[in-house]
């Protein structure tokens, strides 16, 4: 009988270290990990208008640096505070914004803090097996600094970049906050989003530890984290999973020499192997200047050596208003996928304004300005300032998506929009 006892509590002490330690993660976290509040006034295409909140941690308690999401901080110019358990609010501002990865670092002044918050562990190494115990922190609906618990399901590329999945309830507000083992209490995932349909349960998603630490960890020594521009894609399988097979290159002249039906299969330098778009541009931040891969061409394995453009930094990025229009750079949402596409997009239009009133729609493509091609930003804005001393509106031509009701893919767009409002939006405005 007392066999039977010894054995039986030795299968139950893992659950009982299990719940501890799983109790300890969560009472760790909410100690460094805040609330984010954003509010966005002109929003480029991947934002929304108005004012959202979400979670982030503490990466760097000396810089007063805060991982979160990229949604959650704003590709667009943003009002953003955190907020500690105990604490009021601090502005912050946006550090860094990845343009592949929905992350983001933001910084507020530790100097304001009484007392600095211990930094948590993060998991850089590698990603957790399927069935390993998380927890999920952050504020879903507002309800602050609440915990969730579920396994890790897979890892996936069918939103595109790799993601970690899991059925811990993430929800509205638990965004930018960790995804924490409950084994290890390190932080294995950043919460990203969920699948919302009625008919789906359980299938949440968070972007891996492991890219994170690449961004911070060249951040922290001075170098810029940005990737490779998305001038490749790479087509899909039939499970909608990503194949490293080139579909097409707009890799410019001088580039690395990428053509189409090319597999990547590894970095050289350092030595890598590559699976994913992910993995591949994970490799190369902050190794841009001098690439060499390794690629399977007509079933012979070559070297394909040269450089690769770093993408735009999101927090740099510029656009012009005009009477309720927010024109900025299409790339990477549509240049390049048709022939001739134009340089410049509408990506926001603010309702009930002059922009409205002149049906200008999101998305179109701007091609022309009182009759002069548009190939820039200062183009436009020069164009705009002479319609607005003039007190004369701007003829624009538009290529827009078309109707069902019509045999054109794309149809061009002629409107007169007026120039009473024009203000530029970004780092050189005043």
């Amino acid at each position: 009988m007392r066999d039977i006892t010894v054995l039986c509590l030795l299968f139950m002490a893992p659950a009982g270290i299990a719940q501890n330690s799983g109790e300890d993660a969560f009472r760790d976290a909410a100690t460094w990990t805040v609330q984010i509040r954003t509010s966005v006034s002109r929003p480029f295409a991947e934002d929304e208008l108005g004012s959202w909140q979400g979670a982030g941690l503490v990466v760097d308690e000396r810089r007063g640096w805060v991982l979160t999401n990229a949604h959650v901080a704003s590709r667009s110019y943003s009002n953003i505070s955190v907020s500690f358990r105990d604490g009021d609010p601090l502005p912050a501002t946006r550090l860094y914004v990845d343009p592949h990865l929905d992350l983001a670092v933001i910084a507020y002044d530790a100097s304001r803090l009484e007392r600095a918050p211990r930094e948590p562990t993060l998991d850089c190494e590698g990603l957790p097996p399927v069935g390993h115990p998380v927890g999920a922190f952050g504020h879903p609906w507002g309800f602050r600094f609440t915990g969730t618990r579920g396994i890790t399901s897979a890892v996936t590329t069918r939103l595109g970049p790799n993601m970690l999945q899991t059925d811990a309830p993430i929800n509205a507000g638990n965004s930018g906050g960790p995804l924490i083992s409950l084994d290890t209490g390190r932080v294995v995932g950043v919460n990203a989003a969920k699948i919302a349909d009625e008919e789906v349960e359980g299938i949440s998603f968070a972007v891996p530890m492991p890219y994170a630490c690449t961004i911070i960890a060249l951040l922290k020594r001075g170098q810029d984290p940005s990737p490779p521009v998305r001038l490749v894609d790479f087509a899909v399988d039939e499970n909608d999973e990503q194949t490293m097979v080139v579909a097409r290159s707009r890799l410019p002249a001088g580039a690395l020499d990428l053509r189409v039906g090319d597999k990547l299969t590894a970095l050289n330098s350092p030595s890598r192997p590559i699976a994913t778009e992910s993995d591949l541009m994970d490799a190369l931040r902050g190794n841009l200047n001098d690439v060499s891969l390794t690629v399977l061409r007509g079933g012979d394995e070559i070297t394909v050596e040269g450089s690769w453009p770093a993408a735009a930094k999101v927090t740099e990025r510029r656009g012009l208003w005009v009477s309720g229009a927010l024109f900025a750079e299409s790339e990477p949402l549509t240049t390049g996928l048709i022939g001739g596409t134009t340089t410049l997009m509408v990506h926001y239009v603010e309702p009930g304004s002059e922009a409205e009133s002149a049906a200008i729609n999101v998305i179109d493509l701007l091609v022309s300005a009182n009759g002069q091609s548009v190939d820039s930003l200062q183009a436009l804005e020069t164009i705009a300032a002479v319609a607005a001393e003039e007190e004369q509106p701007i003829d624009l031509l538009l290529l827009r998506l078309a109707s069902n009701a019509r045999d054109e893919f794309f149809v061009y767009q002629r409107r007169a929009l007026p120039s009473s409002i024009v203000e530029l939006v970004g780092p050189t405005a005043n």
